[in-house]
């Protein structure tokens, strides 16, 4: 299968051929749809019309569509890392129908102007951009932007991004806002005084003579964020959760009620700390990799309900970025194409859970906690849709991706599960 793909706009298309997987609806089956004005106007056997165009995606899979709920590009200010358009078309390549973009770009998206920017810079694109809007002003962490502007401009929530909220004062503060306005507060949960590191704090750092960054900075945060919540009695998302204990609190604050939702990324399904011993810059992530007890516990936390979605925590890199020492290379990895199969990979083949589950972490488990209705796979619904190619034997290559980021822990590994593209309303995208 080719890495290019075919993009296409129509007001009324048939797709032919494709199995129809959507096991909150209990469909699978093959058949054909019709798309008209963005909705599914039909499913049936062999459609036929004269006036509309066809797509045949025999051997192809069609399922709700993925939402990604952590992603970043660097237009405006860093193009070179990754542009709007670049950073959709990978997504497009990943599955994603939609995407959320964190705020810190240069500037930051603190305003309306800002909000406005990236809308129109992603508009005739198949996957809908998101973007969150920061917490702080300028994302200094020392006053409250206009969440209330940022409402009204169409930002999908708040985040302070990569850095995450040190104060406390200013996490009850966006709980209040973000409850008033019914939009998420995203939370990267750490403790600022204990995340000085470059990778997980134990064996392996020791063997590689590294500053290490404890658990014990990510469960401090993550109690902190959810006492808060309490206290506010509003809801919170936490991104990223990466260790045993943190999953325990979790745990503990579900069962007492509080409308708390969280995610992990992919690559934390997938590897261990093992994986960044070699020095590799493309497995040096924030949370770090932990070691494989946490692994594990985050693959049953995703298999059994208690993680609400799996996020990419796309954060691409350029050439500069990584030609220097270890210690000096920024944290992150270019993941949205590979995210899905990278998953699959841990869960699916790793016999932690059946495909449905997975669907559900990267479908309806964002929408969840974005406040956004289901959009099963029927009639009259809109057309938000991933294609899927789930016999597809690949081999990612960084030269190959959509992708401007070239920092990918996936170099050069084999997948068994592709992504094949996007239906999105009237525009498709398909890997021809």
């Amino acid at each position: 299968m080719s890495t290019e793909l075919r993009i296409a706009s129509s007001s009324v298309f048939v797709l032919t051929g494709a199995r129809l997987l959507d096991p909150a609806a209990g469909l699978d089956r093959r058949a054909d749809i019709l798309v008209e004005e963005g909705r599914i106007a039909r499913i049936a056997e062999e459609l036929k019309t004269e006036d509309s165009r066809t797509y045949d995606l025999g051997g192809l899979t069609l399922v709700p569509g993925f939402i990604d709920l952590r992603a970043r590009f660097g237009e405006p200010g860093r193009e070179e890392r990754e542009t709007v358009d670049s950073g959709l078309s990978a997504a497009a390549s990943g599955g994603y129908v939609a995407v959320c973009l964190l705020p810190d770009c240069e500037p930051v998206v603190d305003n309306q102007a800002m909000v406005q920017f990236l809308l129109e810079r992603a508009e005739g694109h198949p996957t809908t951009l998101l973007p969150l809007g920061a917490v702080s002003r300028g994302m200094r962490g020392e006053r409250l932007a206009d969440l209330g502007e940022l409402a009204r401009a169409g930002v999908a929530g708040f985040s302070e991004g990569d850095r995450g909220l040190e104060s406390a004062a200013l996490l009850r503060g966006a709980l209040a806002y973000s409850k008033m306005f019914g939009l998420p507060l995203f939370e990267l949960p750490q403790e600022h005084s204990l995340r000085e590191g470059e990778v997980h704090e134990g064996l392996v750092s020791l063997r590689m003579g590294l500053a290490g960054i404890p658990r014990l900075a990510e469960e401090l945060g993550v109690f902190r964020g959810l006492r808060c919540a309490a206290f506010e009695d509003a809801g919170l998302h936490l991104q990223l959760l990466s260790t045993r204990e943190s999953l325990e609190l979790l745990r503990q604050a579900r069962e007492s009620g509080l409308r708390v939702t969280a995610d992990c990324g992919a690559q934390h399904l997938a590897l261990t700390d093992e994986a960044v011993a070699g020095f590799d810059p493309s497995c040096k992530l924030f949370p770090p990799l932990r070691p494989a007890e946490d692994r594990l516990a985050l693959a049953e936390a995703a298999a059994r309900g208690l993680l609400d979605a799996v996020c990419s925590d796309h954060r691409p890199a350029e050439f500069d970025d990584l030609d220097r020492e270890f210690g000096y290379c920024p944290f992150g990895c270019s993941s949205l194409e590979t995210a899905f199969a990278a998953a699959h990979l841990a869960l699916v083949e790793g016999g932690h859970c059946e495909l449905s589950r997975l669907l559900e972490l990267f479908s309806s488990g964002p929408r969840r906690v974005l406040g956004l209705p289901p959009c099963p796979l029927e009639e009259g619904q809109p057309a938000e849709l991933s294609i899927l190619d789930l016999e597809c034997r690949w081999t990612y290559r960084g030269a190959e991706a959509a992708t401007l980021g070239i920092n990918s822990p996936w170099e050069g590994r084999e997948f068994s599960v592709r992504p094949a593209g996007v239906v999105n309303g009237p525009q498709l995208a398909l890997r021809s």
